[in-house]
């Protein structure tokens, strides 16, 4: 359960220089007394790695509304503005005593919210990835630190990278992804890789509860192989990279931190799911939050894309693709034209039959359509005797509710199901 691959430099040059001309700076969120200089260090690295600017932003946050409310008035203006001038010359005095001319940097101090502003900022600037540091977690590091970290990673719409205090500038040699399977795991991914050199590890992890306990784990787990090649073709690579693979069991948060610890790594790189059911708000709740306040290694966190960017990838991710009404005939005929000859078997389940079931084989397909102005909505699969092929077999089904297809990693039908009122229609591409 360990396959390992070696990248190929072409696929990561192009992808690379793609990426530079797509987004942005490096930004680097930091408190305006902020004394951590490990997060700065990583930031101004990274733009260095990557040939970017460096976008460093500060926010002071006024609490005139708190003084006013207590009686107090509002200090006047330009103790904010000397205030402002003292943090930028400090920023800017950092920035320069390790400048050596190859680094373009901008500084700005912000004022309000500082999740919000950062947030905002990244926005604006379409920045590659934010780059914020954490403090230790007694009372003063969880308000001020890891609180205001987890706020910009709930609000942010591109990578984090929150850096320990202890951590140290340079390649990542060995990282793991967290993978769920879907887009945000693929986000982080792909945010990983430029961050690595070669000769660099990566692991992709991914952690199956234990609870309910899956009736068949072989066989879990060869799903799993599927899923990780199609993840690995997703990656836009770099040289000489080790890329393998892991199926772990327990609770995510709890099993990732032990393995990171036990394997040394450097780096732990995850997707945010902009969205959990309740259940798995109360079973699960969010790795990504669970991991920024355990682990103490750098943690990217990547949330994820737009729903459009979202689906298509989780079509792609998983190779399950359920249609709309309005698009049956479309795809129908699509299908028809790529698979037209391949051999196939028709499975029909028929509740009405209480749970009757009829197989059809030794047939191959001519065509499957949809018409929804024929009968109750008709879907129409015509098959051929794979012996005889002038025999033709007209199969029609009314009362179709949906139509799922499922596709391996190079992206071929392998099984298309039909959900009707009376039952289930399964399609499925069979070898010769």
């Amino acid at each position: 359960m360990t396959p390992t691959t070696m990248t190929r430099p072409s696929v990561a040059a192009q992808g690379l220089t793609r990426k530079r001309i797509e987004e942005g700076p490096i930004l680097l969120a930091t408190k305006p007394f902020d004394g951590t200089d490990a997060p700065l260090a990583v930031a101004r690295w990274l733009a260095r790695r990557e040939e970017r600017e460096l976008d460093v932003v500060s926010v002071l946050e006024q609490n005139d509304a708190l003084a006013v409310s207590a009686g107090a008035p509002p200090l006047p203006m330009r103790y904010y503005e000397e205030e402002v001038a003292s943090i930028t010359a400090r920023m800017r005095a950092a920035l320069d005593a390790h400048s050596d001319g190859a680094l373009t940097s901008r500084v700005a101090v912000l004022d309000g919210p500082a999740a919000p502003m950062i947030t905002e900022r990244a926005r604006e600037v379409d920045a590659r990835v934010i780059v914020v540091g954490t403090g230790r977690h007694d009372a003063f590091g969880r308000i001020v630190y890891g609180e205001r970290a987890l706020q910009i990673v709930r609000l942010a719409d591109r990578p984090v990278l929150v850096v320990p205090r202890d951590t140290r500038a340079g390649s990542f040699m060995n990282a793991i992804v967290s993978v769920d399977f879907g887009p945000a795991s693929l986000r982080a991914a792909r945010a990983l890789l430029p961050m690595l050199s070669e000769g660099s590890r990566v692991t992709l992890v991914h952690v199956r509860p234990d609870l309910p306990e899956p009736p068949d784990r072989h066989g879990y787990e060869v799903r799993c192989d599927d899923l990780f090649d199609r993840f690995r073709m997703q990656l836009r690579v770099l040289p000489g990279f080790t890329v393998e693979t892991r199926v772990l069991w327990g609770d995510a948060a709890t099993v990732i931190q032990a393995y990171a610890q036990h394997n040394h790594v450097d780096l732990i790189a995850c997707g945010r799911r902009r969205t959990h059911s309740l259940v798995e708000r109360f079973m699960l709740g969010s790795v990504s939050s669970a991991l920024l306040r355990t682990v103490s290694c750098p943690l990217l966190i990547a949330p994820e894309q737009p729903e459009a960017v979202t689906e298509q990838l989780s079509k792609v991710l998983t190779g399950v693709q359920t249609w709309r009404r309005d698009r049956w005939a479309e795809q129908l005929r699509a299908i028809s034209l790529s698979c037209a000859g391949r051999p196939v078997r028709l499975g029909v389940e028929a509740d009405v039959l209480h749970g009757g079931r009829s197989i059809s084989q030794d047939y191959v397909l001519r065509s499957v359509s949809f018409d929804p102005d024929v009968g109750a909505n008709e879907l129409s699969i015509l098959l051929a005797d794979a012996s005889r092929p002038s025999n033709l077999l007209n199969v029609k089904f009314t009362d179709v509710t949906g139509l799922t297809a499922f596709t391996d990693a190079s992206g071929a039908l392998t099984r298309l199901v039909c959900d009707r009122d009376a039952g289930l229609v399964t399609m499925t591409m069979t070898t010769d």
